[in-house]
């Protein structure tokens, strides 16, 4: 397990990556080297937690030799973006694009703001034309040109 550790994850030994992290928490939180140097579990998981931190600072630069190590944050809202898309043609990942992404969300906040616009005028709609579902391309283009 320590040898598919350094090869397949740190890329160097063990007691190289507890150098580097060492060096991190002594300006960060120093209390934590001589927990960590009496403890092996918690020097194990402050180096875990090194290469986690690590794992999103590589995905935010873009590094082309981490990419497999790339970790994304995210919280509920990536949820509730899955719940949104299920039966849409966007529920499939490779649909997904920034752009036609980018147009549904900025489409529906549009739609839902004139939505709350008219009912605050005292306009009564029916409450389906609340739910917006997101559109393909040709559809946000036709939406668009009118």
């Amino acid at each position: 397990e320590k040898l598919v550790l350094e090869r397949d994850f740190f890329r160097r030994r063990c007691e190289e990556e507890w150098l580097q992290t060492k060096e991190f928490f002594l300006k960060r939180d120093p209390r934590q080297i001589p927990l960590a140097e009496d403890n092996p579990k918690h020097k194990m998981a402050l180096v875990f937690r090194s290469y986690l931190g690590q794992s999103s600072n590589w995905a935010n630069r873009g590094d082309p030799t981490r990419k497999i190590d790339y970790q994304v944050w995210c919280g509920p809202s990536m949820g509730a973006f899955n719940e949104w898309t299920t039966g849409s043609f966007l529920e499939k990942p490779e649909n997904r694009s920034v752009v036609i992404i980018a147009h549904n969300l900025l489409v529906g906040a549009a739609s839902f703001m004139r939505y709350q616009w008219l009912a605050a005028q005292k306009i009564v709609l029916p409450s389906e034309i609340a739910q917006f579902r997101p559109l393909n391309t040709g559809q946000i283009s036709r939406l668009m040109e009118q």
